[in-house]
C-alpha cells in the first residue's frame, strides 16, 4: 500500500538524488529527510487506515508531494556557468530536472485530486440514482405485532453497564456498541465487552465476551456471555478488528465501525459494510455494498455481498449507512443545488431512534429493518411527509406515503408524549409509527433522567388529543383502543370495519367524560366487542345499568374488537 501511495514522490526523490550524484553531501541530506518523511508517512497510514481506492491514492500523493518539494528544492544543486571574459559575471541555475518533473507531477495530482473532490460533494444523483427504491402510495402501516422491540437502547446501555460487575477483572474493560439481531427466533440486544485502553489490551490480549437481553421484555435484564474475543474494535495492532479487514480487503473502503453479530451458538462475529469507491471520487455506491465477516476468535475473514451474507447476519447494511441512505433520499434526488436552493421534492429525515437517526424494527419473520420518518424542510412544519424502511440485508429503501400525509412526524409525537410528565421531565425516545386497528398510532417510550424506562405513550397521529400511557405495552394498547373508541374514530375511519345489528343483556358499562358530552362505554354478555355511544345522540345512555336489555344497530372494527353505536334502544329503560 505503502509502495503504491508514494510512487510519485519516490520517483521524484529517484530523480533528485540522480541530479545530486556530484554532490553526495546532498544525497545523504535528501536521503535521511526522506526516510524521516517516510516513516511519519508509514505512520499516518498505519493509524488512519486509508483505502486503496484511487482516491486516497491521489490525494495521498498529493498531500506527501506537497511535503517534500521544499526540501528538494532546497537541496537542488547549483551549476556555475563562467561568461567568455571578466566583463560578465557569473550566475548560477538549477540543473535537477528531476525538481520540475516532480513540480509537474505534484500540480497534476492537485488538479486532479480537486476534481475528485468536486464530484465527491456536487456529484450527488449518480449516488441517488443507485439506491434501491421502491415507493408505495397506499401502504400498510406498521404492525405492532411484526415489531415487537420495546426497549430503548438508552435503557439497555443503563442495564448492561450496572452488569458489568459481573465480567471477570471488570476494570479492564468497557461496554461496546449495541447491536439488534435475532438470535434463536428471539429478537435480542447484544453488546460486546470491549478493552478500555492500550495497557488493558496488553495485559488482557482477550475479550471475556458479551451481554445479550431480550429487546421486547422491559422487565428484562441482561446475561452475560462467556466467549473469549481476541479481534475486537478495541484491540491494538494487529488485533484490530478493523486492521484485520483492512489488511484482507484494503482496495475497499469501510462503512462506519465493526459491530457484534453472533449465531444461534453463539459464537460471535464482527461484520464491517464495505464499498468500491466511485472513479476519482470517494462515491458510494449503493448496489454494490458488500460486507466482511470476521471470526472474533480466530481471525478468519470472508466477504460477500450484502444480500448473500451468512443466514445468521441481520445487518448487512450498518444503521450509520442506512442513515446516510435516507439523507441521500430525501435530500438529492434533484442534485446538490437544487437541495439547498430551491428544495424542490425535498424531505428531512427526522434525527430520532437510536444513535444513528434511524430505528431497528424487525418483522414477524425475523427480518430487519430501519425505521425513519420525513417531514418537510421548512422549520415551521410538524406533519410527516411518509416514512421509510431501509431491509437491513439488502439495502431496498421501501418510502411509504399517500395516507399518511398530514399526520404528526416523529419529532411531535416525541413533544406531546413529553407534555404529560414535564414535572418529571422525562424524556421521549424512539418514536415507531404502528398500525394499531387501522389507525395510525405513533408510540413513544419514555425515560426518566437516568435512563430508565417509565411509560409508553400512544398517541393519534392524526388528533394528539387521542392518546394514552401505560408501564406496559399491552395496559397502553387497551387504553389506547378505548380512547378510540370513545372518539369514536376507530369503527367509522377504517376500512374493516362493518354494519352489524346486535341485541342482549349488558354486562360491563362504565361513563367516561367527552369534552362537553360523555360517552357510554359498555359490553354484552356473550359478546367480546366494546360498544361505544354518545350521550350527545342518546341522552338516556348514561342512564344505563348492568343487567339492562339493548338493541343497537353499528359499526364493528373486528381487528380491534370495538363498536360504534349508529342506533340505540333500551328495552329495559324507556
Amino acid at each position: 500500500m505503502l509502495l503504491v501511495a508514494f510512487f510519485c514522490t519516490l520517483t521524484a526523490f529517484i530523480m533528485v538524488i540522480m541530479g545530486v550524484i556530484q554532490r553526495p553531501s546532498h544525497a545523504k541530506l535528501l536521503i535521511g529527510v526522506y526516510m524521516v518523511f517516510y516513516l511519519i508517512a508509514l505512520l499516518t497510514v498505519f493509524v488512519s487506515l486509508p483505502s486503496k481506492a484511487l482516491f486516497n491514492l491521489i490525494i495521498i500523493n498529493a498531500v506527501s508531494g506537497l511535503v517534500y518539494l521544499p526540501f528538494l528544492a532546497f537541496s537542488s544543486p547549483k551549476v556555475t556557468i563562467e561568461g567568455p571574459d571578466e566583463t560578465h559575471r557569473p550566475h548560477f541555475h538549477s540543473n535537477n530536472r528531476g525538481l520540475n518533473v516532480a513540480a509537474l507531477i505534484l500540480g497534476l495530482l492537485f488538479v486532479t485530486s480537486a476534481f475528485g473532490a468536486a464530484q465527491t460533494r456536487f456529484g450527488v444523483k449518480p449516488v441517488y440514482n443507485s439506491l434501491k427504491i421502491k415507493t408505495t402510495k397506499a401502504a400498510p402501516l406498521l404492525d405492532k405485532d411484526a415489531t415487537p422491540i420495546a426497549i430503548a437502547p438508552k435503557t439497555v446501555r443503563n442495564k448492561m453497564n450496572k452488569a458489568m460487575s459481573t465480567v471477570p477483572n471488570t476494570s479492564y474493560y468497557r461496554l461496546g456498541d449495541l447491536q439488534t439481531q435475532v438470535v434463536k427466533g428471539k429478537t435480542v440486544y447484544i453488546a460486546p465487552v470491549e478493552f478500555d485502553g492500550f495497557w488493558r489490551w496488553q495485559r488482557a490480549r482477550a475479550t471475556p465476551g458479551y451481554f445479550i437481553i431480550d429487546a421486547t421484555n422491559v422487565n428484562a435484564e441482561p446475561h452475560f456471555v462467556k466467549q473469549s474475543m481476541k479481534y475486537t474494535p478495541s484491540a491494538y495492532l494487529m488485533d484490530d478488528a478493523q486492521r484485520v479487514i483492512y489488511n484482507r480487503f484494503p482496495s475497499w473502503v469501510q462503512e462506519g465501525q465493526p459491530q457484534l453479530e453472533i449465531k444461534d451458538n453463539g459464537d460471535p462475529y464482527f461484520i464491517q459494510t464495505v464499498y468500491k469507491a466511485r472513479g476519482v471520487s470517494s462515491r458510494i455506491n449503493y448496489r454494490t455494498l458488500h460486507v466482511v465477516v470476521l471470526n472474533a476468535k480466530t481471525g478468519a475473514t470472508n466477504l460477500y455481498a450484502a444480500a448473500k451474507a451468512p443466514a445468521f447476519i441481520n445487518e448487512s447494511i450498518a444503521s450509520s449507512t442506512a442513515a446516510e441512505m435516507n439523507d441521500i433520499f430525501g435530500w438529492y434526488g434533484h442534485g446538490y443545488f437544487n437541495a439547498h436552493f430551491n428544495k424542490t421534492g425535498v424531505k428531512e429525515p427526522n434525527s430520532n431512534g437510536t444513535e444513528d437517526g434511524v430505528t431497528p424494527v424487525v418483522d414477524k419473520h425475523g427480518n430487519i429493518s430501519y425505521f425513519n420518518d420525513f417531514t418537510s424542510p421548512k422549520t415551521s412544519a410538524d406533519s410527516t411527509m411518509g416514512y421509510s424502511m431501509i431491509n437491513a440485508r439488502t439495502g431496498e429503501l421501501t418510502y411509504y406515503t399517500g395516507k399518511n400525509i398530514g399526520v404528526m412526524d416523529s419529532d411531535g409525537a416525541k413533544k406531546i408524549a413529553e407534555k404529560e410528565y414535564v414535572a418529571q421531565k422525562w424524556s421521549a425516545t424512539m418514536p415507531i409509527m404502528y398500525n394499531i386497528d387501522g389507525t395510525p398510532t405513533w408510540v413513544v417510550s419514555l425515560l426518566d433522567s437516568t435512563g430508565a424506562f417509565r411509560s409508553y405513550a400512544y398517541i393519534k397521529a392524526a388528533d394528539q388529543s387521542v392518546k394514552a400511557y401505560a408501564t406496559t405495552a399491552t395496559q397502553a394498547l387497551d387504553q389506547y383502543r378505548v380512547q378510540l373508541a370513545t372518539a369514536g374514530s376507530t369503527a367509522s375511519s377504517t376500512t374493516n370495519s362493518k354494519i352489524t345489528k346486535v341485541k342482549g343483556t349488558v354486562e360491563r358499562m362504565v361513563v367516561i367524560p367527552n369534552g362537553n358530552n360523555q360517552n357510554v362505554l359498555f359490553a354484552l354478555k356473550g359478546h367480546d366487542t366494546l360498544w361505544t355511544v354518545g350521550s350527545a345522540d342518546y341522552p338516556k345512555a348514561v342512564l344505563m345499568k348492568t343487567g339492562d336489555q339493548v338493541k343497537l344497530t353499528g359499526r364493528i372494527n373486528a381487528s380491534a374488537k370495538t363498536g360504534t353505536v349508529e342506533d340505540y334502544t333500551n328495552s329495559t329503560f324507556k
